[in-house]
């Protein structure tokens, strides 16, 4: 990350690093020399005294010039005080980790201007391969995987591709596969990660009552549940029995919280952006510590369109849904399926391709669906 302003915010999921990121570079930028310091939100030196007081003693009485505040939404008056630190202390660089609802677009206070904002994603199915097999990989283009897929193959070269793959799609997203040995373990973690983002960060950032809250967990629990085009937001209102307008807030506060992802139709409008065509967990992890009672043919299919989508958003490419395939990228029109699925439903259909799970290599218009895992 590069740091092109004096405040510098960090904002993702719970459990994909944002902690040990902040912590490393403490570490890099002279914490050992007391000229950065790391300090949690919820300090109980924070209590006491309000941030921008921490930072006048920090400046006139030390050498610290860097200061990281990790989980910054458990700060109260966090718009304000970061406001008046980048007015007042000109010098001072603060680095900053918060959930996924932070908006400082719409903030209180006019912080657009003052501080950069960074999105950080799960390990790409690409980051996972180099830290599980100790390699690296080069990023690759959308348009450069289309066209040269069985030369991004070929040069890849890396033995059980497949079998990584798929402990990936299960276990891979999450920075802690390196540190818990059992798959039980891992889904735990996940699990007790989406309680904390419910119960915590959506329950401080929207001051929900438990009852709200415990409505809001059903929702995702549904949808994780669920296979992609079963649900909509008029579908769940009627399954709970609530009204569609509250429905649909509570889907936005998870899609915001990194919880879930919405897939929607090209020329969406303002009410289609209320309602998306399809909805599905934040990545695959998810999909397989719901523990669910589907198939396993039903969760592979889930995974693979969770996987493909989620590769697509955390490259910053836009996706939409598509009525004859599964996914429409510009001009292109993508299906995800396993390997003995047939092309009937795109055959059709100009510049278009299929995402195939399974195969080590591709042919003509069929590519590996793991290689879209190296586009971030």
């Amino acid at each position: 990350m590069i740091f092109d302003n004096r405040i510098t915010g960090l904002v993702g999921q719970r459990g994909i690093g944002k902690t040990t990121y902040l912590l490393h570079q403490t570490s890099l930028k002279g914490a050992s020399e007391r000229k950065a310091l790391y300090i949690t939100a919820d300090n109980y030196y924070l209590v006491e005294k309000p941030l921008l007081e921490l930072v006048d003693t920090l400046y006139k009485e030390t050498d610290v010039r860097f200061l990281c505040i990790d989980e910054i939404q458990k700060y109260e008056n966090w718009n304000q005080e970061l406001k008046n630190i980048s007015d007042t202390y000109r010098q001072f660089r603060v680095l900053f980790t918060g959930s996924s609802m932070i908006d400082i677009i719409r903030a209180k206070y006019d912080l657009s201007r003052r501080v950069t904002m960074h999105c950080l994603s799960g390990f790409s199915f690409r980051e996972y391969l180099e830290i599980e097999l100790e390699i690296k990989l080069p990023i690759i283009t959308l348009e450069d995987l289309v066209v040269n897929h069985i030369k991004i193959t070929n040069n890849l070269n890396i033995p059980k591709i497949i079998k990584h793959f798929h402990d990936y799609l299960r276990v891979g997203y999450y920075p802690f596969f390196t540190e818990l040995t059992l798959d039980h373990e891992k889904f735990q973690s996940i699990e007790n990660s989406i309680q904390k983002v419910i119960y915590e960060d959506i329950a401080t950032l929207h001051s929900l009552r438990t009852s709200t809250l415990m409505l809001i967990e059903k929702l995702y629990k549904y949808i994780a549940n669920s296979l992609p085009g079963e649900l909509s937001a008029y579908k769940l209102a009627n399954t709970l029995s609530k009204d569609y307008e509250s429905v649909s807030e509570y889907l936005q506060i998870l899609n915001q919280a990194g919880l879930i992802r919405f897939l929607f139709t090209h020329q969406a409008g303002k009410a289609m952006l209320r309602n998306p065509t399809k909805m599905y967990p934040d990545n695959t992890n998810m999909t397989y510590a719901a523990q669910t009672s589907q198939s396993k043919d039903a969760i592979k299919g889930k995974a693979r369109e969770t996987f493909f989508l989620s590769q697509l958003q955390n490259a910053g490419i836009e996706a939409f849904y598509s009525e004859q395939g599964d996914f429409m990228v510009g001009s292109t029109t993508f299906e995800v399926s396993g390997k003995n699925k047939k092309q009937k439903q795109i055959k059709s259909i100009k510049n278009a391709y299929i995402a195939v799970d399974g195969i080590l290599s591709g042919f003509g218009n069929r590519i590996p669906l793991y290689l879209f895992g190296l586009l971030y």
